[in-house]
């Protein structure tokens, strides 16, 4: 049943998706928000957008990422130059620099927190021992921390070392920055690293601790870092919530 109240929500809604279009704005904001600026119920917010669909005026997707999208513009622009405006607040996590994520979260003004989630010393497993130059079933530092950005969990991260050559590292605070930490007991200092990035599904665990729903997905860097001699100083994964992440990479055009 139509009422006025919602004939009213469906005519502002209207002219919120025209000049969605104008400006070639891919959806709606988020149904709380909507009824916050119609000063009407979620609720009357659901029904007015259900009319919107059965006219083809927007095309609603449930879950985390979705929303009411326009259609006009979904389907003239399926990239649209929108996104080259990036002006939502993330962690920019510079693959060209050698960085802890604290330092990083500090220098963008975010307030950094770490949580060691488990620490030990472990045999190492092939892959790893192959990334550190070990034996298969060495033993190896094994650090498990998840990293929070204004209180905001943000990135799980696991950490691999030589613990012949770091011996006693556990006795040392896993909670700063472990490139300092290495620098200033052990004088070892990183000089490069590899990183290779993929999309994955986080596990009912991560997701649980990145306070993301199951399988959700999560950016994945694994690194190597090395000494100026290539001498591999640790083996890492690091899982991002790529909603609050921004990776920047810059590259140098050679002779062609």
């Amino acid at each position: 049943m139509l009422t006025p109240e919602l004939v009213r929500a469906v005519e502002a809604l209207r002219g919120m998706v025209d000049v969605a279009v104008t400006q070639g704005l891919e959806k709606l904001p988020a149904e709380r928000g909507l009824a916050d600026r119609l000063g009407v119920s979620r609720n009357m917010v659901r029904r007015a957008l259900e009319i919107l669909e059965s006219e083809g005026a927007v095309v609603r997707s449930p879950g985390r990422g979705g929303g009411a999208f326009i259609t006009a513009v979904t389907d003239a622009a399926p990239v649209s130059p929108t996104l080259f405006d990036a002006h939502e607040r993330k962690l920019e996590r510079d693959l060209n620099a050698i960085k802890g994520i604290p330092q990083m979260l500090a220098e963008q003004g975010f307030e950094a927190t770490t949580r060691v989630l488990s620490e030990s010393i472990e045999p190492a497993s092939p892959g790893i021992a192959a990334a550190l130059r070990l034996r298969d079933g060495a033993p190896v530092v094994s650090l498990l921390r998840l990293r929070l950005a204004d209180g905001q969990p943000l990135s799980l991260e696991r950490m691999f070392l030589d613990a012949e050559l770091f011996p006693d590292l556990l006795d040392h605070s896993p909670i700063g920055s472990l490139y300092a930490l290495l620098a200033t007991q052990y004088g070892v200092t990183v000089a490069t690293a590899e990183e290779q990035v993929e999309v994955v599904e986080a596990s009912r665990q991560v997701a649980t601790l990145l306070d993301l729903k199951p399988w959700a997905p999560v950016l994945a860097l694994r690194r190597v870092s090395r000494r100026d001699d290539g001498t591999p100083v640790e083996a890492s994964i690091d899982l991002f919530r790529p909603e609050l992440t921004r990776l920047i990479v810059r590259t140098v055009v050679g002779e062609h």
